[in-house]
């Protein structure tokens, strides 16, 4: 009697092989899309604990806070530009910490000294690229709290964050803001947004890490150290988000924009066709980059009279 061995013909195990990896290329886009997806749940929630922080500051101090602050007496420690203060002003970040259960790192802000950075980045805040600022902020700006950071943007530095306040329609470091909600030493209130508060940015997306074209135009660049400081503000409006930039030309700035010469303005991240954002009545929302300018454009001003809505 004739015994024949079982097993695998080298065809058939070639199928089974064929098979499997059929099977795990189908897999992996849906693994990467479920964990995007809590990426993207995860930064909301971090954009609703900011906005909540927003709205109890304002409730207790009667306003938001500034955009960036610097003291009268610290004006000649920082560089100026057409009468607008940059290095080294305080941004709003820093004036939430109490309401995000952060009081032990609030405590050791020193608001008499400039703020400080430990990285700079690249195109975006001095010219040097190591720590700039006052050291007594030091330890503050090395401990930035995880709520700031989207898990969805490349970690280039620990010590910049991922969003950003309602800037304006042009420079939020003007002495002379237009009608946005923060600015240079601003001190918004509820009341002033006649537009409504569900209609209105309160803050918006602006990861660190982004792409530009020099002077507009060529190659799309990327960072290589990040930008967006913790709560350092510079030249460039770090923390801020603007919808149109204007020097030697004019920029829409559209989510996700490649086509600007400044980097660190326009609303940016790095989920999948859209951003996150929050308006002023505490609401969260994603918003696709194919929003309609005109009305993406109407959500920044706070009494514009535009009649837009979220889609």
């Amino acid at each position: 009697m004739k015994m024949y061995r079982s097993g695998f013909t080298l065809v058939e195990l070639l199928v089974v092989i064929a098979i499997i990896a059929l099977l795990i290329s189908l897999l992996i886009p849906a693994i990467q899309a479920a964990r995007e997806s809590a990426r993207r749940s995860q930064c909301a929630n971090n954009m609703k604990q900011l906005a909540l922080a927003m709205n109890v500051y304002h409730e207790s101090m009667k306003s938001l806070p500034p955009g960036n602050l610097i003291l009268d007496e610290l004006r000649d420690k920082a560089c100026h530009q057409a009468g607008a203060v940059y290095c080294g002003s305080m941004g709003w970040p820093v004036f939430i910490l109490a309401h995000l259960e952060q009081t032990s790192l609030y405590d050791q802000v020193h608001f008499d000294a400039l703020a400080y950075t430990p990285v700079t980045g690249d195109i975006c805040a001095h010219e040097n690229e190591g720590g700039v600022g006052d050291p007594r902020n030091q330890f503050v700006a090395e401990n930035m709290p995880s709520v700031f950071s989207c898990p969805s943007t490349r970690k280039l530095s620990p010590y910049h964050k991922d969003y950003g306040v309602n800037g304006d329609r042009e420079y939020p470091e003007s002495s002379d803001p237009k009608d946005g909600l923060f600015h240079w030493n601003s001190g918004i209130r509820f009341s002033d947004v006649k537009d409504g508060l569900s209609n209105t940015f309160l803050l918006l997306e602006a990861s660190h890490y982004h792409w530009w074209k020099h002077y507009g135009e060529g190659e799309i660049m990327k960072t290589t150290l990040g930008c967006n400081p913790f709560f350092w503000v510079n030249g460039g409006g770090q923390g801020y988000v603007i919808v149109e930039y204007g020097a030697d030309k004019s920029y829409k700035l559209s989510i996700n924009t490649e086509e600007l010469e400044n980097p660190t303005k326009g609303a940016r991240g790095e989920h999948p066709a859209g951003i996150n954002t929050a308006l002023c009545d505490g609401s969260v929302h994603f918003i696709n980059t194919k929003i309609n300018f005109d009305v993406f454009s109407g959500l920044f001003t706070k009494s514009g009279n535009e009649n837009v809505r979220l889609p």
